[in-house]
């Protein structure tokens, strides 16, 4: 009997010391994962989607020449956010991409404007019951 007990015991001190996380690792705070990069428009490499955006492949369009120096496009996004944060990413993210901002017209819809060397970009950002619409339209200036 006091064989087992001894066995259960020395059992139970190996299963500490090795099987728990000590108090540090458990009250250890990990910052959480970035989130992952933004999409871009296709073919446009530097216009940027905010992430759980889908596009509406119906109402979009884009023409490209052969050699790819003209590029032209209209193109319908949708997702669930918040008409503020939708208009914030692009004000931060257009900017991080090399645009400049010519205009912004904001009222009950978002106008965004932005210019780069030899381009033109225009999005429109509409929110209704929570979902928020974006429209861009982009081609040479």
């Amino acid at each position: 009997m006091v064989k087992r007990i001894l066995m259960f015991s020395l059992f139970g001190v190996w299963l500490l010391a090795t099987g728990c996380a000590t108090w540090e690792e458990m009250t250890a705070k990990t910052p959480p994962p970035a989130p992952p990069p933004p999409e871009m428009v296709y073919p446009f490499s530097d216009i940027p989607i905010p992430n759980g955006f889908e596009r509406d492949h119906t109402k979009s369009f884009v023409y490209e020449s052969g050699s790819g120096t003209v590029k032209v496009g209209r193109f319908f996004y949708s997702g669930w956010s918040d008409l503020n944060d939708v208009v914030t990413f692009y004000q931060n993210e257009m900017i991080n991409k090399g645009w400049s901002m010519v205009n912004a017209i904001k009222h009950e819809n978002t106008i965004l404007n932005y210019e780069k060397e030899g381009w033109v970009c225009a999005l429109m950002i509409k929110s209704t019951l929570g979902k928020a619409y974006i429209e861009i339209q982009a081609g040479p200036k």
